[in-house]
């Protein structure tokens, strides 16, 4: 028995809710992207959750929201040439991605407040929706600390923050579709436990890729050595693990950040080629198998070309779209491979 799947009647209901989160998130997700990608995050210099909703309603009140910002490091060693009118450009896109977030909060919390005063949640799935809204007020929390971090000496957000921000943004994403099949009941398949595991591994490489990726994105490091598969005239360049101590390299050199994607990339491409092969022996999985295939091809090919283009906002923005299309489709592998085989339902 599924003890997460609520009764027949609620059932529809409490999916098209999910539904709708994960469409919110995934529009969030491209907002996030090219609010970052035009620099725009650090506009508004300061986090309130209530009065912040509304923006400025007058040219006083946005000459006071632009005198705030004159103060910022990104002002005085970027935008110093900034006016006002340029300065509303990207505090619009920063404005919408703080009200999305604030949309997606109250579209996950008060559904599922709703559900429990209609005791329409069995209790693990009332453990997985409190879950959830605890994550995404983390998501929101996170957030502002990364932008916080920009505010104070350099002009840019730290690159370990954004990653975190970015991984907490995908797993909200992931907590919900997994909750959701569950709450549909979506019929699960046969594998091998080898094969399975295997999944697992492949999974937990995405997911490391991700982050690598948003690591490239914190130091900006994709604006440097835009040629492909060559690093500065050479596969393997010269540089790579310089600074000492030599974690520092993972997490703040250009070239070894950048190399490391550029190799994760291939990593991943090849892995879940190779998860594919294995699997295709299992009818139930080629469905799957096929999606996550063209979709690893699909990222990897916007990876490149992002990297060419010099860093093109949608050529970026879609890449890291993609980034979420792969993560998803590969975690509906996952689910359809349980490791435990009670929970084999053959279809």
């Amino acid at each position: 028995m599924n003890p997460i799947a609520p009764l027949p009647q609620f059932r529809a209901s409490i999916a098209r809710w999910l539904f709708v989160c994960l469409i919110l998130i995934g529009v969030m997700v491209i907002l996030g992207g090219v609010t970052r990608l035009t620099e725009s995050g650090l506009s508004i210099v300061e986090w309130k959750l209530f009065s912040g909703t509304l923006p400025p309603l007058n040219e006083s009140a946005w000459q006071a929201e632009f005198d705030q910002y004159k103060s910022t490091p990104q002002f005085l060693k970027v935008n110093a040439h900034f006016a006002l009118s340029d300065f509303k450009q990207i505090y619009w896109l920063e404005y919408l991605h703080r009200l999305l977030g604030r949309v997606i909060g109250l579209t996950i919390v008060l559904p599922f407040l709703y559900f429990v005063a209609r005791k329409q949640l069995p209790r693990r799935l009332f453990w997985r929706g409190l879950g959830i809204s605890i994550l995404v007020g983390a998501q929101g929390t996170v957030g502002w600390v990364m932008v916080a971090s920009g505010l104070i000496e350099q002009p840019r957000v730290a690159p370990i923050k954004l990653g975190l921000h970015l991984l907490l943004a995908f797993s909200l994403f992931c907590l919900i579709q997994w909750t959701r099949w569950q709450v549909l009941d979506k019929a699960r398949s046969t594998s091998s436990p080898t094969f399975a595991r295997g999944v697992r591994v492949v999974f937990a490489f995405i997911v490391l890729q991700i982050f690598m990726g948003a690591l490239v994105a914190g130091l900006r490091a994709g604006l440097s050595y835009n040629t492909y598969p060559l690093m500065d005239g050479q596969l393997i360049p010269e540089g790579l693990y310089a600074l000492a101590p030599w974690w520092l390299n993972h997490f703040e050199s250009i070239l070894t950040v950048q190399f490391q994607h550029r190799m994760g990339a291939i990593a991943v491409a090849l892995a879940i080629f190779a998860v594919a092969a294995c699997g295709w022996k299992y009818e139930a999985l080629r469905r799957a198998l096929g999606i996550v295939t063209i979709t690893v091809i699909v990222q990897f090919a916007l990876g490149v070309a992002t990297l060419l283009s010099g860093i093109n906002l949608w050529l970026a923005s879609a890449h890291q779209f993609f980034a979420l299309g792969l993560l998803s489709h590969f975690l509906l592998l996952l689910y359809l491979c349980p490791l435990d085989t009670n929970q084999h339902r053959p279809k």
